[in-house]
């Protein structure tokens, strides 16, 4: 293999299928990257065996070739050089790539290709659904939060994708938090079998989504894995097995008060009150209580820690209904209220046995679902 390429585009490039790096497993090749050249396009891999990652970049190829290269080894030295152009050549006899700047150059001694998983593709796989890559990467930073952290049960580990009447709705739930979020899909009026995708692997995948253009989504043929797939980049994950709960069955359907309040004050003060809700179960009082012949009011958030003390933090809130008392998880109020860029965001609640839900207000494709709490005495 001899190329010629940019600085720039290589790192990036490196940067980019390192999210696919396994730094734990006992198979030394699935800590290096693949790289061929064919054509006029270097093409870079990686894997961990639960997601792989392609990337393109255009290069100026004199002889085509693959090898792999320790992924650390060569995105920390790529990217320590001048941005000008790089040239890779490998030996002939040895699994060796040499990498030459204007300055500086190195021999990095990998491992023969062949030993490289193949990464699936979607050949004949199901017909492709076409998304803006801006509103998928922000989609799913509004949801995939709420996922379960732990693999208890593997189903709450994802984030399920409904695709029906025109729309795609992402749901993720850890069991107390439950996230949801419609996109709307002109043209795809049938519907799609659910997937379970690893919310892991959508994370990974915003993170290297570019921040114009459309991204595809394509099934494999045997319904086991999913491929994003853009111009630069394609990102194959596996899908998780299991039946997703009934979504429609914990939504609340109604309230009896709502409350709007400015979204910043809000967060500043579930923020106030954290440190003296982590040392009792992170419990949070919430007062809802409105004037009688206004809609204005105050939403009180209170927590107390018998070692520490108490924290009352007070915010002015358009109220509708009558006064509620509930307890609720900071930190799950905290994650929910971080994802939302509205100014204001409405919490309805009927009961304090029963779970509030938060929505940002001006937007109806995003709701938030928050379990109550109960102290034991």
């Amino acid at each position: 293999m001899q190329i010629t390429c940019k600085q720039s585009e290589l790192s990036r490039a490196l940067a980019t299928v390192s999210h696919a790096v396994s730094s734990r497993s006992t198979l030394p090749i699935l800590s290096h990257i693949l790289l061929s050249a064919d054509g006029e396009r270097l093409e870079l891999s990686a894997t961990n065996l639960e997601i792989g990652i392609h990337c393109w970049i255009e290069a100026q190829v004199q002889e085509e070739g693959t090898i792999t290269v320790p992924a650390k080894v060569m995105t920390d030295f790529v990217s320590s050089l001048p941005a000008v152009s790089v040239e890779l050549t490998t030996d002939q006899d040895k699994d060796r790539v040499h990498v030459k700047s204007t300055r500086s150059s190195a021999a990095i001694l990998g491992m023969d290709a062949t030993e490289f998983p193949v990464i699936p593709g979607a050949e004949n796989g199901t017909a492709p659904i076409t998304l803006e890559a801006a509103q998928l990467k922000k989609a799913i930073a509004e949801v995939a939060f709420a996922a379960a952290q732990d693999d208890a049960r593997p189903v709450l580990t994802s984030v399920l994708v409904r695709v029906h009447n025109e729309q795609m709705m992402l749901v993720s739930s850890n069991g107390f938090c439950l996230a949801t979020r419609t996109l709307a899909l002109p043209g795809y009026s049938e519907a799609r079998e659910d997937l379970l995708i690893p919310a892991r692997t959508l994370q990974e995948l915003a993170r290297i989504l570019p921040s114009t253009g459309d991204v595809q989504m394509i099934v494999t043929p045997n319904r086991s894995q999913v491929l994003f797939h853009t111009d630069q980049i394609d990102l194959v994950s596996r899908l998780i097995e299991g039946t997703y709960p009934n979504v429609y069955g914990i939504l609340p359907k109604d309230y009896t008060t709502r409350v709007v309040v400015e979204t910043k004050e809000f967060a500043a003060a579930l923020k106030s009150v954290v440190p003296f809700a982590q040392d009792s179960s992170n419990i949070t009082h919430l007062t809802i209580s409105g004037n009688e012949n206004t809609e204005g009011g105050t939403l009180t958030i209170e927590a107390s820690a018998e070692e520490i003390g108490t924290n009352v933090s007070k915010v002015d809130a358009a109220i509708q209904g009558p006064t509620q008392e509930l307890l609720f998880n900071v930190k799950y109020l905290a994650s929910v209220l971080s994802v939302i860029d509205t100014p204001e965001v409405a919490l309805e609640v009927s009961l304090k046995t029963r779970p509030g839900l938060l929505r940002p207000v001006g937007a109806i494709d995003a709701q938030y679902v928050i379990m109550p709490m109960t102290i034991n005495r």
